[in-house]
């Protein structure tokens, strides 16, 4: 059977981002928030009204929810979040953008182009569109059989 690298390589490859990611982010100096919770940063600002539910965050970002309750709480310390009840469900809670966490959507945009850049450099159009299409399927793939 031959052997297969896709997963090593994909972890590889997502330990390299985050590590060159947070350098990138490092150098800007309005940033207020870490790698790390730009996650949780980056689902926020995909929501209209900046506002989702800590287990959408958490389906969106693949991070345990001790880790993301620690992280959120670390966010609202820092300004960039708030923590609100639903009005219709008080055991809900949402996690919504403060005006500083909107903010930092435009440096977070910019370091996310400049890491584009990097990542796929050499590349052609139609290569990069291989290539995500791939990703979208093995996605689809792990999805669909998750444990």
């Amino acid at each position: 059977m031959e052997e297969w690298k896709g997963g090593y390589q994909n972890l590889h490859i997502r330990l390299l981002n985050g590590r060159l990611f947070q350098k990138l982010l490092r150098k800007e100096k309005e940033v207020r928030y870490r790698s790390e919770q730009g996650k949780i940063l980056s689902v926020l600002w995909q929501c209209e009204d900046g506002r989702a539910t800590a287990t959408d965050i958490a389906l969106q970002t693949g991070l345990a929810n001790n880790t993301l309750t620690s992280m959120i709480k670390k966010l609202v310390e820092q300004g960039l979040v708030e923590v609100r009840p639903c009005a219709n469900d008080k055991r809900k809670k949402y996690v919504i953008l403060t005006e500083l966490g909107w903010s930092q959507k435009e440096i977070g945009d910019r370091v996310s182009r400049e890491l584009g850049n990097i990542f796929y450099q050499g590349f052609s159009q139609q290569e990069i569109r291989d290539f995500e299409a791939y990703q979208e399927r093995i996605l689809a793939n792990l999805m669909s059989t998750e444990v």
